[in-house]
């Protein structure tokens, strides 16, 4: 085939003409990209791109690591994660430490290595701190100088007290199955490892006590403290039973008055005792009541709260419109206290019998000068009413019964709210079931757990967790359980007998 005569007689002809636009295209488009490196390099955004954010760590370890007492510190603290690599969600665990070096911004340290591939380290590790490896291990120091071995015997003055070790068991939640055997369906990791942050960082704990001999809860059984221990342990506080009978005034020591759900009402000599600690003047104070709608038989106490501004209405809360009674109540968080603002105006359901509070004072200047305000904390919507008639069958009498909305839980401070350190705050519900970690929603035990950070001067703990599930959960009320037991045991295999009559009928003809 011959060649283009123009080709022969100019080969450049050919060849495409270079344009100034195209190479200061060229040129911009460079200029983009060393740009967006540059900024790159310095602003590090990370984007959790699961559907439930499973690489996310909660709200409040946020809160926590950005804090004060992590902040204003001098040297890091260290994170020493010794598990191996073929462990079960390796890869996830490793990924939320590392969300902890980031939000930490240089007060978190984070070492990572597998005990069986690297024995050297291990071994180093071993003689620091007195452990073995037989097992996963995470290792929180916060001393100022985390190379020093660790003493193993006590002093006034160890610096053991700054150093947690944490077991891989920790991090994972089992449920046992009807065959006896454990399945995981939660990483823990999230909250075991803010706790243990604190602990190591504070160092000593600080005390509250639990009431007894009032009923409701004791020694041996604790079944309303399950939820109180675990929200208590994450701010490195340490439980304690009292009998205030005979006492002159509560510990030096002592943070904070739990009394949940008292059946004996409190004899003069205990009320002074309750009041001596909630009337202090140095220090904070936190008293934290919960009490039994079916038990509306405490003169004396319920006295007490009433000088405090919240009026307990000896009622059981239920919906209108029924007849019979219905505890499955839906309660809104209000606007109140600052630091449930990420509450605010959402929604729950509350399980068990509940009663409602009045906040009011008897005396509005009284109440000005002793420096109380009252926030509610939980608010039912219109639908609920306060039914007084404990005997009778439940229906609305607006001449007795309380209309909605109703107050569920209250709180109250005393003293001023600059004065952070030296304020008396107190906590009332009037559900115990909430206190339940089986019937305690994920949003419930976040709330709770926000207000007493809240009342032990840590405000900047509170926030919501993180999703720790590791299987398909499916947060249903106990009307809508009823609901999908009567579709599975009742419709469905109706359903598969109406199929099976009418296969049956087309075959006999």
């Amino acid at each position: 085939m011959s060649s283009s005569p123009l080709s022969e007689i100019n080969p450049a002809a050919r060849r495409p003409k270079g344009s100034p636009l195209a190479w200061l295209n060229l040129f911009l488009l460079s200029l983009i990209v060393l740009a967006c490196n540059y900024v790159g390099c310095h602003e590090y955004v990370r984007k959790d791109l699961t559907e439930e954010e499973r690489y996310t760590i909660s709200e409040r370890t946020v809160n926590v690591l950005t804090g004060a007492r992590i902040r204003n510190r001098e040297t890091p603290v260290k994170i020493i994660f010794a598990f191996k690599r073929s462990t079960t969600n390796y890869p996830r665990m490793r990924s939320l430490l590392e969300e902890y070096v980031r939000y930490g911004k240089g007060k978190i340290e984070l070492e990572c290595f597998d005990p069986i591939r690297q024995p050297n380290r291990a071994r180093e590790i071993s003689q620091i701190y007195g452990v073995d490896f037989k097992q996963d291990l995470c290792v929180i120091d916060a001393r100022k100088d985390t190379s020093a071995p660790l003493k193993t015997f006590e002093e006034e003055k160890s610096d053991r007290k700054h150093v947690r070790i944490r077991p891989g068991t920790s991090f994972v939640k089992y449920e046992t199955l009807p065959d006896e055997s454990r399945r995981a369906v939660a990483l823990m990791m999230d909250e075991v490892v803010c706790s243990a942050i604190t602990e190591a960082v504070e160092g000593d704990m600080r005390h509250m006590y639990v009431v007894e001999g009032k009923g409701g809860v004791s020694r041996d059984d604790q079944t309303l403290l399950e939820n109180i221990g675990r929200i208590v342990s994450s701010l490195n506080i340490q439980l304690s039973w009292i009998n205030l009978s005979g006492l002159e005034t509560l510990p030096s020591n002592a943070e904070g008055l739990i009394i949940i759900s008292p059946q004996v009402d409190f004899t003069d000599d205990e009320l002074r005792v309750v009041r001596e600690f909630w009337e202090r003047e140095s220090g904070r104070r936190a008293l934290f009541v919960a009490l039994d709608p079916t038990n509306t038989k405490l003169p004396r106490f319920y006295r007490f709260l009433r000088e405090q501004g919240i009026r307990p209405n000896s009622d059981r809360v239920l919906l209108r419109d029924r007849k019979r009674a219905y505890y499955d109540i839906s309660a809104v968080f209000p606007k109140g206290l600052s630091c449930t603002k990420t509450f605010w105006n959402s929604t729950t359901h509350i399980e068990g019998q509940s009663m409602s509070f009045t906040l009011e004072h008897g005396d509005e200047n009284e109440a000005s000068l002793r420096r109380l305000f009252t926030y509610p904390l939980l608010m039912t919507t219109a639908d609920y009413y306060g039914e007084t008639r404990q005997e009778l069958d439940p229906f609305f009498d607006p001449r007795e019964d309380k209309a909605g909305p109703l107050c569920l839980a209250a709180a109250v401070t005393k003293g001023s709210p600059r004065s952070v350190n030296d304020m008396s705050t107190l906590l009332v519900l009037g559900n115990t079931d909430i206190l339940q970690r089986s019937n305690a929603r994920t949003e419930q035990q976040d709330y709770l757990h926000t207000l007493w950070a809240w009342m032990c001067n840590r405000p900047d703990y509170g926030g919501k967790s993180a999703n720790q599930d590791l299987t398909m959960k499916i947060d249903l009320n106990r009307h809508s359980r009823h609901a999908l037991e009567y579709l599975t045991l009742l419709l469905m295999p109706l359903f598969a007998l109406l199929i099976a009559l009418m296969i049956w009928q087309s075959r006999r003809h």
